[in-house]
């Protein structure tokens, strides 16, 4: 199925039951070099409750400078109500020596007929054109110059009527040929008009876009550069949220009742720690809320290899060649608030600044030793990331920090012996609901030695010990975690693998358990004693067939033991 094909035939969320049938008939007609035109005609049925016929038409063409792409379709539904769906995209282009002029747009019109009223109010339409300018294909360099209109029309039970129309001027400019350089400049003015403020919550407003692409490439490729630095001025809609379960083990989220009142509270979901705990996702529904917004965002990113260029050499240039660094930021900014040209600073990432409507941070740096050795290598990474999203209801902002080393020694072809320590901390601020804030600072070290017989079979014991304190300003509650345990892997080639792994965690706490903050802490145990198992087997049943049999348990101290188990058959075409 494709991507849209519940938006295709106007069954998105309708929750229709009973037997799906769907049935096309089609022709395409094929032109080896110039293009094909595709017709067919389509059927869906989902038992009474819904039947659908839709006629489709797509295809492209190329003939001599003339270049064309279109897809249309135009659908009839019966269910509670008749629904009639036109929509189409199309792209025409011609080429005159070194330009090409064009124009393209995209077309909606989806009406529902209803019973009590003409036209129900969720009916609307819109197209959005622009027609545009910009070099051939026989040019390295480019460049392009736009203009857009897009038009909304909303129901107002009776008729669709003109709510809002926007209109956009731009232009792009693309350098390729200076050496090892790349550079794409975008800038775009758009202006939003409300035609008819009783269809359309939304105030008029004028809008800003800039961009910056830039790619370095140096010494062989050994140093890379990219940089990409975006601002933008507009309005933000405001988000709500609910939380959708789904069959076991699908989701991302678990419920726990934490004030025992049978009330699925919003401040009562935890990221899921456990495959049989996931039963939950989170649907973001738009409000028809806005507030004005300035953003920017900024993507940077370095790597510097050097044993691309030095790894043959001697001395100090052979030793600088085992060192390795790699950085990545990237930012994504909104504030509310015009400062002059600090609203356009990606780096005032501030969770608790109340003039940021939403922010995400990402920053990373890793510093490699010998990382493409084989014996003996180590890496110690710095990450800072901060998230912060504009709810209706108020604002959700987590913060994490952390310094990571890792280290790896393979002391004979049998022997290894790896480690890991992080020194972090983490940062939750929730106002939209209550019982969510914390700030946890953390260190923990995990060993682990392994043996290996063969490239078929390896056995390893681990073991992990971490600290967590939670800020005196949110309640100074401390987790002390000891946690040992051992691996077991065995690969047949080309017939599959089995895994099995055994741990036992002890956890000592001096907080509330059933809390966002113990949920946290406890990592969905308890305090006291813990042990986790799990096995898995991966098999190929024939060339194109693959088995995978999975169980995973656990058992806490006065909570019965936990078995989750699934199974699933893959088929590669």
């Amino acid at each position: 199925r494709s991507v849209e094909f519940d938006r295709d035939w106007n069954t998105r969320g309708k929750g229709y039951k009973g037997n799906q049938i769907g049935s096309i008939v089609g022709a395409n007609f094929v032109h080896k070099k110039r293009g094909n035109f595709n017709l067919e005609g389509q059927q869906f049925l989902i038992g009474s409750d819904y039947s659908g016929l839709r006629g489709a038409f797509n295809g492209k063409w190329y003939q001599k400078g003339f270049r064309a792409q279109w897809d249309g379709s135009y659908l009839e539904s019966r269910a509670e109500s008749k629904s009639q769906f036109l929509r189409h995209k199309v792209d025409i282009s011609q080429d005159f020596k070194w330009i090409r002029i064009g124009y393209k747009d995209d077309h909606e019109r989806n009406a529902y007929l209803g019973t009590a009223v003409p036209l129900a109010r969720n009916s609307y339409q819109f197209w959005d054109y622009q027609f545009y300018l910009e070099n051939g294909d026989s040019i390295k360099n480019g460049f392009k110059l736009f203009y857009r209109e897009r038009l909304d029309l909303i129901s107002d039970s009776f008729e669709l009527r003109k709510a809002a129309k926007a209109q956009t001027a731009g232009g792009e400019v693309r350098i390729k040929e200076l050496k090892n350089h790349t550079i794409n400049v975008l800038g775009s003015y758009r202006q939003l008009k409300i035609l008819d403020e009783t269809l359309i919550n939304q105030t008029p407003e004028n809008s800003i876009l800039g961009r910056v692409d830039y790619e370095l490439r140096l010494f062989k490729n050994a140093f890379t550069w990219n940089t990409f630095y975006e601002v933008g001025s507009g309005l933000e809609q405001k988000k709500e949220f609910m939380y959708v379960q789904v069959n076991a083990g699908q989701g991302i989220y678990t419920w726990i009742d934490y004030n025992n009142d049978g009330i699925k509270d919003l401040n009562e979901f935890e990221i899921a720690q456990y495959v049989d705990q996931a039963n939950y996702i989170r649907v973001f529904t738009p409000s028809n809320q806005y507030t004005k917004t300035y953003t920017n965002e900024f993507n940077q990113s370095l790597f510097w290899r050097p044993e691309r260029i030095w790894a043959s050499k001697k001395g100090l240039l052979k030793v600088l060649s085992t060192v390795s660094d790699q950085i990545r930021i990237r930012i994504n900014r909104k504030t509310n608030y015009f400062d002059g040209i600090n609203a356009f600073n990606p780096f005032a990432t501030n969770v608790r600044d109340t003039n940021i409507i939403s922010t995400a941070y990402d920053f990373r740096n890793t510093l490699y030793f010998n990382r493409t050795s084989s014996i003996v290598s180590a890496d110690w990474t710095y990450q800072h990331t901060k998230n912060k999203s504009l709810l209706a209801s108020g604002f959700d902002s987590r913060e994490n920090e952390y310094h990571e080393f890792n280290f790896r020694w393979n002391i004979t072809k049998m022997i290894s012996l790896e480690g890991k320590s992080q020194l972090g901390s983490k940062l939750s601020i929730a106002d939209y609901t209550t019982g969510r804030n914390f700030g946890i600072k953390y260190h923990n070290i995990k060993p682990a030695f392994y043996v290996q017989t063969s490239t078929a079979f390896r056995v390893g014991l681990t073991g992990r010990y971490e600290e967590k304190h939670n800020r005196e300003e949110f309640g100074g509650e401390s987790a002390y975690v000891g946690e040992i345990g051992t691996n077991v892997k065995f690969n047949q080639a080309e017939k599959g693998s089995l895994q099995a792994e055994f741990k036992m965690i002890s956890i000592t706490y001096n907080g509330i358990q059933n809390s966002a903050l113990g949920f946290e802490m406890l990592e969905s145990l308890k305090p006291g004693v813990n042990y986790t198992w799990n096995i898995g087997y991966q098999r190929l049943i024939s060339k194109n067939l693959q088995l995978s049999l999975q169980y995973n348990g656990r058992k806490s101290k006065d909570n019965k033991m936990i078995h989750s188990a699934g199974m699933e058959v893959r088929a590669f075409f």
